[in-house]
């Protein structure tokens, strides 16, 4: 089964396929990193596809999942090792 990914860029949607579900998130959360708009994810028409509130939930996952510390633990283990 195809998945698709729904996106605004530059005024223009673009839909790109991808044959798994896991690779069709993982590209809409590099999209929604690259600042693109999201608009849907799903193997059919748009009406189908995960909504927005979904997809806002599982790019924090995944932004969680490839930046675990943004900065913070790394600025508390650096203050530790000053003292």
């Amino acid at each position: 089964m195809v998945w698709h990914v729904k996106y605004r860029y530059q005024a223009v949607d673009h839909i790109e396929r991808y044959p798994t579900p896991e690779r069709a998130i993982e590209e809409a959360c590099r999209l929604i990193d690259q600042g693109r708009e999201v608009r849907g994810i799903g193997t059919g028409p748009l009406s189908d596809s995960i909504r927005r509130d979904q997809i806002d939930l599982i790019y924090g996952i995944w932004v969680r999942a490839k930046y675990p510390y943004h900065g913070y633990e790394l600025e508390d283990t650096r203050r530790c090792a000053s003292r």
